[in-house]
């Protein structure tokens, strides 16, 4: 895709822990007003689960969605797609009629939402995927595995006869992966390597992209 007009909202995709949150900040201090679509899904959090005492929201809804092989787990995942659509949309709404420069952060299951949804930030936005390297997605599943936050698979999820959970997530998590790094190539306008950006300035961060 090509994107054109700085002043159009930024929207960033990528998997999550790539440094969108960060970067979306880092904007924040530069001026920029941000849609933080997994924060605003924290606070709707009710209308799916609710938190216990001291448990942060992202590990709420992880423990509600469960893990691709728990029973209910299409079901559920549907209905965080639901939210987190509405949640985009609205955000994108904002986003649209606020006439300071913006920047929409989304959840890495963006590309699960509905088409005409992605035909629109498309075409309203300018949307800048964060890719994350080969090297960075052995550490994504093992934190995965470890630490689980909800993951939508979009129907990935398969085991073979006699196979473990663990085995079949070592095995479909690559999939998974490129899976997605297909479907954000496809929604992006442009691709920038995630870690280059690490540690990066307001200033260089706008210039970087061109806002400047």
């Amino acid at each position: 895709m090509s994107s054109s007009g700085s002043k159009r909202p930024l929207v960033f995709v990528g998997m999550s822990g790539v440094g969108k949150s960060h970067l979306s900040r880092v904007l924040g201090r530069g001026g920029f007003t941000v849609f933080d679509v997994d924060e605003t899904i924290a606070g709707k959090l009710a209308s799916l689960v609710v938190p216990e005492p001291g448990e942060l929201p992202v590990y709420a809804l992880g423990r509600w969605m469960g893990m691709p092989w728990t029973e209910g787990f299409a079901q559920r995942e549907a209905e965080y797609l639901a939210l987190e659509e509405r949640v985009t949309v609205a955000s994108l709404e904002r986003a649209l009629s606020t006439e300071k420069a913006s920047v929409i952060d989304t959840t890495g299951s963006v590309i699960y939402l509905s088409p005409e949804l992605r035909a629109r930030l498309a075409e309203s936005c300018r949307i800048i995927y964060f890719h994350t390297p080969e090297s960075d997605r052995e550490r994504l599943r093992e934190q995965y595995l470890r630490d689980p936050k909800p993951v939508c698979w979009g129907g990935l999820f398969r085991r073979l006869e006699d196979e473990t959970p663990r085995d079949a997530t070592e095995r479909l998590y690559p999939e998974l992966l490129s899976t997605r790094d297909a479907l954000y190539r496809e929604l992006a306008h442009e691709i920038i390597e995630g870690p280059e950006l690490r540690g990066i300035t307001t200033d260089a961060l706008c210039k970087r992209l061109t806002l400047t």
